[in-house]
């Protein structure tokens, strides 16, 4: 447990928050009557408010079951929101010394209008920052967690949108912890997520170079779209336990707040049965397109994305919105890991970009955005980490590329554990900053099957990646040594090099360190996550503390 110091201090800092929030606050009601948009924007103000005041409310109340390092990164966070609310709490204080008693000028009233706006974005990023942190506290097995969200108080305003907002976040939570239950301690309330088979498998739509599909549901008017991650019950398959995690993930991620963890909600788990034999022949995990998604308005892989990138043309993107995908990237990552699950095939492929629109103008004009939100996909090969790992592999360089070097080849020398995620992510990361494809494909009629079932010359390593095929090489059998083979440690060493020489030049040393610290992240001298004994604790929040202050915040901390 933490030390009483360093409670009291995230105590005290969080009881300030609390106090600069409500003054803040307080400031904007004085210009509601500003005009209507203002206005608006100010309702914005305190539903945001109101969700961070139960959230940074109930972490005081239960600090004390913290351990060392998630309280200290509590504290840290708390903090971060302390000098954004000074900061605000300044702006719109200049605006008030400033207005006549016949009401606010032109001039300042775009001043005030940038003020609030700016405001909203800095609550939502400290938002972003925070919620890993939040989920991390629903893991702990103490009953005060239980008792505190059963009876939290009420927010301090009486006001009824405040009371629903403080209902919503703490119902969102006991359910999340729910989930957590049943598969940890036991005892979670009953959750069914599984869904009868009722959509149309023949109209389903592929997605370039992404195993991932478009399915409508049968006989549905509305034209309404699922994205739907399938598994395949092949003969070597554990299905118990795949069904069993499947369940498992589906439950949990059916809790996802739309937009905040670069997941979609998932809508339901589905049974496939051969008709004759009554045998499982596929599981899928159904997902809800983002809201703001349409039909005409299809997702595209990342993969797609960089490999037009790779043209020639370079990225055509700025490095705010680069940083966005990685951030979204890193979040799902996160939120996976506080689920207990690792995902195992985490890569260009896996990732689906929904073109979004950017807010409405105050014109009223929606422009619709070139690169929208990336949304982790590609639940095919996930597992609990619960449950045991197995070592068979494949051959594929394409996809050995993003494996740790211990996990490569046909066989794996090590058990799968969350790190090995760290390190897909990590070559991920560097490939989004170079924006350069890795990974050409040289057979354009299809989805990802169509590229499988492709010769291996159709698949490529890109000039960018700077490696020839012979290099990517990996053992067909089931090795001799429990070392991973050498060229498995030169692409490793080639890939870290790649990112020391090239990277800084284009998104910085701070996105430049993140990207090494993932490759490096199980490396024997690597402070931040190498050794593996220390990341072990009885409810799993270590490695997710480290996670989140050494990429997350890393992350977060970066601004073009």
């Amino acid at each position: 447990m933490a030390s009483v110091e360093l409670v009291l201090a995230a105590v005290a800092a969080a009881d300030l928050c609390l106090q600069y929030g409500k003054k803040l606050v307080g400031t904007y009601q004085d210009f509601k009557n500003a005009d209507e948009y203002v206005r608006t924007r100010i309702v914005i103000v305190e539903a945001i408010w109101s969700k961070t005041t139960v959230q940074v409310g109930f972490v005081k109340r239960v600090a004390k079951t913290l351990e060392e390092e998630h309280c200290r990164i509590h504290l840290n966070v708390f903090e971060i929101l302390k000098s954004k609310l000074v900061m605000a709490t300044s702006k719109i204080e200049s605006v008030m010394k400033k207005t006549s008693e016949s009401g606010i000028k032109r001039w300042k009233l775009v001043f005030l209008r940038d003020s609030i706006d700016d405001t909203i974005t800095q609550l939502e990023q400290w938002q972003r920052i925070f919620d890993p942190t939040w989920y991390l506290i629903l893991r702990i097995g103490d009953k005060l967690i239980d008792a505190e969200l059963l009876s939290a108080d009420e927010p301090e305003t009486g006001r009824p949108s405040t009371a629903a907002s403080s209902a919503t976040t703490l119902v969102s939570a006991q359910k999340f912890r729910d989930t957590i239950k049943d598969d940890k301690w036991g005892g979670g309330s009953a959750h069914h997520v599984s869904l009868p088979d009722a959509l149309d498998w023949d109209a389903a739509a592929e997605i370039k170079y992404s195993s991932t599909q478009l399915v409508q549901r049968a006989a549905d008017r509305s034209e309404r779209l699922y994205v739907v991650d399938t598994i395949v019950c092949h003969s070597s398959l554990d299905v118990y336990a795949a069904r069993t995690d499947a369940e498992s993930l589906a439950k949990k991620l059916s809790q996802v707040e739309p937009g905040t963890f670069g997941l979609l909600v998932c809508h339901g788990f589905i049974k496939r049965k051969n008709p004759q034999t009554r045998h499982l022949v596929s599981m899928s995990l159904a997902f809800r397109p983002p809201t703001e998604s349409k039909q005409h308005r299809q997702p595209a892989s990342l993969r797609q994305h960089l490999m037009q990138g790779s043209s020639g043309s370079g990225c055509p993107f700025s490095l705010t919105r680069v940083l966005s995908i990685a951030r979204q990237l890193a979040q799902a990552v996160s939120y996976i890991h506080t689920c207990d699950f690792v995902h195992k095939n985490i890569r260009p492929e896996t990732v689906l970009v929904f073109p979004d629109a950017d807010e409405e103008h105050r014109d009223g004009v929606e422009k619709p955005s070139t690169l929208g939100s990336a949304y982790l996909l590609g639940f095919d090969s996930f597992r609990s980490v619960n449950f045991g790992t197995l070592r068979s592999g494949d051959e594929a360089w394409e996809r050995n590329l993003y494996r740790h070097p211990s996990r490569q080849g046909f066989q794996a020398q090590r058990d799968y554990i969350m790190q090995h995620d760290v390190y897909s992510l990590g070559v991920c990361l560097l490939e989004l900053g170079l924006w350069e494809s890795f990974v050409q494909y040289y057979r354009h009629d299809g989805g990802a099957e169509a590229v499988e079932l492709a010769e291996d010359e159709d698949v490529r390593p890109s000039e960018g990646l700077g490696l020839k095929l012979k290099d990517l090489e990996f053992a067909t059998e089931v090795p001799t040594s429990p070392l991973p083979s050498p060229s498995s440690g030169k692409i490793k060493e080639h890939l870290v090099g790649l990112a020391r020489s090239k990277l800084p030049l284009r998104m910085g040393d701070k996105f430049t360190a993140v990207v090494v610290t993932c490759l490096t992240c199980l490396d024997e001298g690597n402070e931040d996550f190498g050794d593996q004994s220390e990341m072990c604790d009885d409810d799993g929040i270590l490695i997710g503390v480290r996670f989140i202050e050494k990429v997350l915040f890393k992350l977060s901390e970066i601004s073009f």
